[in-house]
């Protein structure tokens, strides 16, 4: 995983290209303002979805991860706690999406959670299990790219 913010301004040099792009566009593009739906940044190959969510409590929450793609999460509004964990393989899916390349499983091992802020980016890659949409405190909206 990485965890950084688009107002780091450390030009993200040692990220990879693929990586960069995206940091870029959500730095430059008012995502705020956009309505939820995909907005291809590369065409196929790099896009963003935007999402209208509300949070909820983690015990409503499940683990998942993906085999194709990265997965970037960027915040810009709203709060949310996110659960991080090593995927070593293995653990009960109990929902595979294949169309969306997220698989969600029972639970994971050694699980700590991060704190995500307005303009945090937090980059998950498929031997990262992560929970997302976890209410920090009450449920609450959030928009989420």
């Amino acid at each position: 995983m990485i965890y950084t913010s688009v107002k780091s301004g450390d030009g993200w040099t040692a990220y990879p290209p693929a990586i960069r792009r995206a940091l870029e566009y959500l730095r430059d593009t008012d995502v705020v303002a956009l309505e939820p739906g995909d907005y291809p940044i590369l065409g196929d190959r790099m896009f963003a979805k935007v999402f209208d969510l509300t949070t909820r409590p983690v015990e409503n929450t499940r683990p998942e991860v993906h085999r194709k793609y990265i997965d970037m999460q960027f915040w810009p509004s709203g709060s949310e706690r996110f659960g991080i964990a090593p995927y070593l393989g293995g653990g009960r899916v109990v929902e595979a999406r294949e169309a969306a390349d997220t698989w969600f499983l029972e639970s994971v091992p050694d699980e700590s959670f991060v704190l995500a802020r307005p303009g945090c980016v937090a980059v998950f890659f498929p031997w990262d299990a992560h929970k997302p949409k976890a209410a920090n405190g009450e449920p609450a909206p959030i928009k989420k790219v």
